[in-house]
């Protein structure tokens, strides 16, 4: 079961500029899982997988935003202004 209106149902607080895309399924033993995208002005800049987050819709919502937070708050730590090497996503 594929539910395109579950990034409407999450909270988060986004740095401006950046867009969050949420795709979440539910497995044939109907734990939720799904695909989450951040971009910065358009540029992918996350993907993550995300399996096995709870049964219960709205804690696997939650856990989702969670996730998304904590890679957000890492990613603003770090310094940007060098070149790593590492393609674009």
């Amino acid at each position: 079961m594929n539910d395109p209106d579950a990034a409407l149902d999450i909270s988060l607080k986004l740095p401006e500029g950046w867009t969050f895309d949420l795709q979440l399924t539910r497995g044939e033993d109907q734990t939720h899982g799904g695909v989450a995208e951040l971009r910065e002005g358009g540029v992918l800049r996350c993907r993550m997988l995300l399996s096995n987050l709870d049964r219960d819709r709205k804690l696997a919502l939650d856990r989702v935003a969670t996730r998304v937070e904590f890679w957000l708050a890492e990613w603003q730590s770090r310094d940007h202004s060098g070149t790593t090497g590492f393609a674009d996503l």
